[in-house]
């Protein structure tokens, strides 16, 4: 069944209350000390909420440390090593149900189902109904702390230059061509009207625009079979392969795997006027590393054909962990029920909406846009990144998802390197894939 749920940001709600009391002063020798790993840089907000904890809990004996691994592949290994020795990381933060599926199955992740029941903490509460798709073989294994709500990045000043309007809805056609407009120049010069970023995230075609006509199972008809030859499927990976390798639009996954392209060298340099995700926004603020003077706006990914927006591209991330070889899981669940529902503003800076609903919402677009109001335009940023939805497409098959997106990346790549048609790597796709859902 595909789920559900109303963000409602202006809701009131109970701040969580800390079940650690003390009558005097902890001693220094008595204080605990978690260390909390996450992918986001310490800088871009982080810092600050460790440093709003420590300050908030000196007196009550905990204290929170944090480390940046990088979620790629080498620093998810760096982190399930550590894991698994059982030192080094009380929590931990997850990107997407499929790591989380992973990690809550290998003894990685804490079932959090004893400790919700001890402090009578509700996620239905704080999260509504759509906590339950993050679950894990009926078990809750981590809170969910930001809304995931993406869309296409924009260079304002090149569409305007161009005499194209920031689309509020389009298609893959009208999305095609207007890359084709956009696209100019050869060479070192050459401006590129869409950068895919695949060299980072191959698949993400299927969760940012099929998932808008299909809902967040895109990769699933059933527990059984795999929709890999859907003809939305079909036509988002041909979307993809046509601009990198018939229109040359963008460049090809080649180049941005051998070149090590990413989008704030693409995007942050001019090289291309659309890019695909906006988890960039820490670096949009960070003028000093990435310089830039122009307005960056969003808009809602296309769509395959009009009147196939069935929903809203989007869900939970930042899927908040306990490391079950944690010496300090009381603790540990302390300040993950503090940082879900009071100490995620710092983050909203670097570009993370909070998925509680116990935040202003006025104080989140202002932390959002905060140091950036003239970089950033506040309407299609409050519209398309901000402001809840009812219709997320959330998943609710996890079934084989580690290996069945394995399959997907390998025939992806085959097809975007040119070695399979479209029809042929998603047909190969879908048998090996089934396959595996059959044992």
């Amino acid at each position: 069944m595909r789920m559900k749920k109303m963000v409602t940001f202006g809701m009131a709600a109970a701040c969580v209350l800390s079940t650690l009391s003390v009558a005097s002063p902890v001693k220094a020798d008595d204080t605990i000390t978690l260390r909390m790993w996450g992918g986001v840089p310490a800088e871009s907000g982080p810092q600050k909420v460790c440093d709003n904890f420590n300050e908030a809990y000196k007196d009550k004996g905990i204290q929170v440390e944090y480390e940046r691994f990088v979620n790629d592949d080498t620093g998810n290994l760096k982190l399930e090593t550590n894991l698994l020795s059982g030192t080094g990381v009380d929590l931990y933060i997850t990107y997407g149900i499929s790591q989380l599926t992973k990690r809550a199955q290998g003894s990685m992740a804490l079932d959090l189902t004893d400790l919700m029941t001890k402090d009578n903490f509700s996620d239905e509460e704080y999260f509504g109904d759509m906590a339950k798709a993050y679950y894990v073989d009926g078990k809750p294994y981590a809170l969910p702390t930001k809304l995931d709500k993406y869309g296409i990045v924009i260079n304002a000043d090149m569409f305007e230059e161009a005499g194209i309007e920031i689309p509020t809805e389009w298609t893959y056609d009208e999305f095609r061509e207007i890359a084709k407009k956009l696209t100019h120049g050869e060479g070192q010069d050459k401006v590129y009207g869409m950068f895919w970023n695949t060299q980072q995230d191959i698949s993400g075609m299927f969760g940012y625009l099929a998932a808008q006509t299909l809902g967040g199972d895109t990769m699933y008809l059933s527990e059984t079979e795999t929709s890999f030859t859907d003809p939305v499927i079909e036509k988002t990976v041909q979307l993809v392969y046509d601009m990198m390798n018939v229109d040359g639009t963008s460049p090809t996954h080649t180049d941005s795997v051998t070149q090590k392209l990413s989008q704030e060298g693409m995007f942050l340099t001019g090289k291309s006027a659309m890019t695909i995700g906006p988890w960039m926004i820490r670096s949009i603020k960070d003028t000093e590393n990435y310089p830039h003077d122009f307005k960056t706006a969003f808009a809602p990914y296309p769509v395959v054909e009009e009147g196939q927006r069935n929903y809203t591209q989007g869900g939970y991330g930042d899927l908040l962990c306990i490391n079950p070889k944690s010496e300090n899981v009381e603790a540990a669940w302390e300040f993950a029920k503090w940082y879900a529902t009071e100490g995620m503003l710092p983050m909203a800076e670097g570009g993370r909406v909070p998925a509680a609903n116990t935040y202003d919402p006025k104080a989140v677009t202002s932390a959002f846009l905060n140091g950036a109001e003239d970089l950033l335009d506040a309407a299609s940023t409050q519209s398309v990144l901000i402001e809840p939805a009812d219709n997320y497409a959330v998943p609710s098959i996890t079934n084989h998802i580690a290996e069945v997106s394995k399959v997907l990346q390998e025939e992806l790549e085959e097809i975007l390197i040119d070695q399979k048609t479209v029809e042929q790597g998603l047909t190969d796709a879908k048998a090996r894939a089934d396959a595996i859902l059959a044992e």
